[in-house]
């Protein structure tokens, strides 16, 4: 039988898989307004890809007989002053999901449920390499510090790489 807290921390993950997209499109939104086209694909792709994190989750708990319960009604009220801070933002958003997946992955170990374990491994592996992508970006831009002309340069050049 399924731990009640692994469940509802399963959940809570659905759930942020679903606010990440939301806040991912969002950043879209406002490099598009700035016209950091690379960027805006980037996180375009991202969102879609955290769509797909949170559908596989969904799917796992429905071959397991459990509801998916998703909250529609995150709200996100976000403010973004640089390209620096929307991959800043992302950054610890990231940072966030890979402590919540380590939660999960400890309690679903202590209750020595190794097939919602197994189910974890692959979100344990794929936050390392988006972290290091955001962490890598973030460098980037801070050697680039912030500088306008050098910010469309790094978009057009560098971000390019990523989408």
């Amino acid at each position: 039988m399924f731990e009640n807290k692994i469940i509802k921390n399963l959940n809570n993950q659905l759930n942020l898989e679903y606010f990440t997209s939301k806040l991912y499109l969002e950043m879209s939104f406002w490099c598009d307004i700035k016209n950091l086209k690379n960027a805006n694909i980037f996180f375009q792709n991202s969102s879609n890809d955290e769509l797909k994190h949170m559908n596989k989750i969904f799917k796992f708990l429905c071959d397991i007989n459990v509801l998916p319960i998703i909250n529609s009604n995150i709200s996100l009220n976000i403010n973004f002053n640089s390209l620096l801070n929307v991959f800043k933002k992302a950054y610890i958003n990231e940072k966030k999901i890979t402590r919540n997946i380590n939660y999960i992955s400890n309690i679903s170990l202590k209750y020595k449920n190794y097939k919602i374990f197994h189910f974890l491994k692959w979100y344990i592996l794929k936050q390392i390499k988006e972290e290091k992508i955001l962490k890598t970006i973030i460098d980037n831009l801070i050697f680039f510090n912030n500088n306008q002309k050098d910010i469309l340069i790094f978009d057009n050049l560098f971000l390019s790489k990523y989408i």
